[in-house]
């Protein structure tokens, strides 16, 4: 699940008190809309919270304050256009796919179903009470540019993502859900058991030294006799001061991973076997192929099938992205991104 539902006065009164983070000061400007996909309503809200949260994610990427020189605002217009457009079509891919597993119809419904609101209700109210007060809340709904309204939808789409999980599995047959199985699957050379080093890329600092880090860990990773044992030890050496290391060793799975990671992992030759320096968007993996026995593999096969399922039903939704388009209206062609606020 991602985030959940109340009443209209709750909202109400809640966009009154967000309605500092509009561009214009009119709360009713978060409720226009910009353009239609997959047969629904967008709204100015998703735009502005896509928006100016990969504004912030840029700035941590490529320097604070390039949105406020126009110079730099320009030069990553385009990256940041790309992205938002191509992310505002996650949650109607998701719907798209439930119209078609599930009907349009059945989709509708499910949009308005009394038990799902009431579970996004819960979980929104759940999480109102854990931040103490009224400006607790207030203070973090602004952080994340959120309103409740598109807080809401956002649950009610993976409620209904849920739904669609249960339908590819138990109706449908389409994602595998039978243990015995997945197993036999796993142990035909789609697991590796492994352990990591990982450098993260943290704000400012430098890229290239990380990467030279990383280089480094597994020059001296594969000058060990036992490249295995010492990656275990150095994950649990509580005198080292770095937190590369994972804490236990887990299982890649084929179809759950990124492209890259998976390719590493696969890539692997045997127990001590060490991958290249593989370069993820928040860092850089080493890859050490780790011994496991057969009772570990079994005792995480619910678990991995689990990720498997999910992983699965993703790469579906994904697949419908390429069936549907943002239409803006007149409205929504006249919005420029850098002017949000």
């Amino acid at each position: 699940m991602r985030i959940w539902k109340r009443a209209l006065a709750v909202l109400l009164a809640l966009f009154c008190l967000i309605s500092v983070l509009c561009a214009c000061g009119n709360e009713r400007q978060e409720q226009k809309v910009i353009g239609t996909c997959a047969g629904f309503d967008v709204l100015y809200e998703e735009l502005r919270y896509l928006t100016l949260t990969y504004k912030d994610i840029f700035e941590d990427t490529y320097g604070e304050g390039i949105w406020d020189n126009p110079e730099t605002a320009e030069k990553y217009r385009a990256e940041l256009e790309e992205t938002v457009f191509r992310l505002i079509l996650n949650n109607y891919a998701a719907l798209r796919a439930c119209q078609h597993y599930m009907g349009e119809e059945e989709t509708k419904k499910a949009m308005k179903d009394q038990d799902i609101r009431a579970s996004v209700d819960a979980q929104i109210q759940e999480v109102k009470q854990s931040y103490g007060s009224k400006g607790a809340f207030k203070d973090a709904m602004k952080e994340n540019h959120l309103t409740e309204h598109f807080w809401r939808f956002t649950l009610t789409v993976a409620q209904l993502e849920n739904e669609l999980y249960y339908v590819l599995t138990d109706d449908l047959g389409l994602i595998e859900k039978d243990h015995e199985a997945f197993y036999n699957w796993l142990r035909d050379g789609n697991s590796v058991y492994v352990q990591h080093i990982f450098v993260e890329n943290n704000k400012g600092e430098d890229k290239e030294a990380n990467r030279q880090k990383a280089e480094q860990i597994r020059d001296t990773l594969i000058s060990s006799a036992d490249p295995a044992a010492l990656v275990l030890t150095l994950a649990n050496d509580s005198n080292t001061d770095e937190d590369y290391y994972n804490v236990d060793p887990y299982y890649i799975v084929r179809d759950v991973y990124t492209e890259e990671v998976e390719e590493a992992a696969f890539s692997l030759s045997g127990i001590g076997s060490v991958s290249d320096v593989v370069e993820v968007e928040t860092g850089f993996y080493v890859l050490v192929q780790v011994a496991d026995e057969e009772p570990t593999l079994l005792s995480k096969t619910p678990s991995l099938l689990y990720s498997y399922q999910w992983a699965k039903l993703e790469a579906i939704i994904e697949g419908f992205k390429s069936e549907i388009q943002l239409e803006l209206n007149e409205y929504g062609k006249s919005i420029d991104l850098l002017a949000i606020r």
